[in-house]
């Protein structure tokens, strides 16, 4: 059995994003067993910090294991705005987790024209860009494997598609939104 662990919080739990992927798993007649350690807001710094609520779970319940993949989703907006927060957080999970491929989940951008993107002080595509660049250049750092969902948003956002990945709260995913992130890591994992 193969073993897959997400750290992130509510892009990673929402719609049992990871519940979705095990099924794709159990379909292909494959033997994995996906774990989930999230929480709404939460950064990777804060699970690395072993006085964090999280990180102190994470150490207890996680770290000493071996995870076949590891996948990292950080709060939504920081990789773009705080890169160092974002690496210095991923590159202490990097180390302490026993993993032998660390997937970091490239999330996407808030929904054009949404008051949550308007705050950011970015436009739809300056958001997307800086997430796959901070994804991207962390994946490469340290080892790690890009998993593109942020660029499947973009995609869709683009071809201005009808099937809408976002709920009506302009940032989480639908549940379209969270199947194209299972069907993503699906393929990072099994080709």
């Amino acid at each position: 059995m193969k073993t897959v662990l997400f750290i992130g919080n509510s892009f990673t739990y929402f719609n049992d994003m990871p519940g979705m992927l095990a099924e794709m798993f159990e379909a292909a007649g494959l033997d994995y067993q996906v774990q989930s350690l999230t929480k709404g807001g939460w950064y990777l710094s804060r699970y690395a910090d072993p006085r964090d609520e999280m990180g102190a779970q994470l150490y207890a319940d996680y770290v000493g294991k071996h995870w076949d993949y590891v996948i990292l989703q950080d709060q939504s907006f920081n990789p773009a705005r705080d890169f160092d927060n974002f690496f210095a957080g991923a590159k202490t999970l990097c180390e302490v987790l026993k993993a032998g491929q660390v997937l970091f989940y490239q999330t996407w951008a808030y929904e054009d024209g949404s008051e949550k993107l308007a705050k950011t002080g970015l436009t739809y595509d300056e958001m997307y860009h800086k997430l796959k660049e901070a994804y991207g250049r962390a994946a490469e750092e340290l080892g790690g494997v890009l998993v593109p969902v942020g660029d499947r948003f973009a995609e869709n956002h683009a071809q201005q598609s009808e099937v809408n990945l976002y709920k009506e709260d302009n940032f989480h995913p639908s549940e379209a939104g969270s199947r194209i992130a299972a069907e993503e890591f699906f393929k990072a994992i099994c080709g």
